[in-house]
């Protein structure tokens, strides 16, 4: 059985990546630690896009994610999504193909809409491991301090930090302007509940 705890940082920047484009499907890629039992650490996540997929800007991330994991002792764990729609919470098949092609083992993180609020009392993920090449299966997870995270993000929101996040989409726009690997928005998402 797959074990998966999501730091709070990650927790946050998903959020907010759904709240800067509410209107639009996002993607991103979960960064992390495997190991040996099954345990899967969500240590941080990089947003990608925020349109329709489209495979060699992900392959040109992957490139540098790749670059950027071994610099810092990561792994590339899975991959995250929210739908477009308020209401749905089908599969992106597409990008769970990406995530079969391209990871070994890897996770599903699903951002429910429905439950996405300022006011949410517990986290809005729907977590997946895969079972076969076509099959996934939903599973526990863990968001680290639940509570406070699920405060720290309203908070976040709150406070406009959405407006600070860059995905790797926002980069390619603007390679001198955007950093997608968010690193002045993890100092702030830590510092906004003081």
């Amino acid at each position: 059985m797959e074990k998966i705890n999501i730091s709070s940082i990650s927790y946050c920047k998903i959020i907010l990546h759904a709240f800067k484009y509410p209107h639009c499907q996002i993607k991103g890629v979960l960064l992390g630690k495997n190991n040996s039992e099954g345990f899967k650490e969500v240590l941080d996540v990089i947003p990608a896009l925020h349109s329709a997929l489209v495979v060699p800007p992900i392959e040109i991330l992957f490139i540098h994610l790749d670059v950027y994991c071994r610099e810092r002792h990561l792994e590339i764990v899975g991959l995250y999504y929210a739908n477009n729609v308020f209401m749905n919470n089908s599969f992106d098949e597409q990008w769970m193909k990406i995530a079969s092609d391209k990871l070994q083992n890897p996770i599903i993180l699903q951002l429910e809409n429905s439950k996405l609020s300022l006011n949410a009392v517990s986290p809005c993920l729907r977590a997946y491991c895969q079972e076969s090449s076509q099959k996934w299966k939903e599973i526990n997870y863990f968001v680290e301090n639940s509570d406070e995270t699920v405060s720290l993000a309203s908070l976040a929101v709150q406070n406009k930090l959405h407006k600070n996040l860059a995905d790797f989409e926002n980069h390619l726009d603007e390679p001198l302007i955007f950093d997608f690997f968010n690193s002045d928005l993890n100092e702030k998402i830590l510092y906004s509940n003081n």
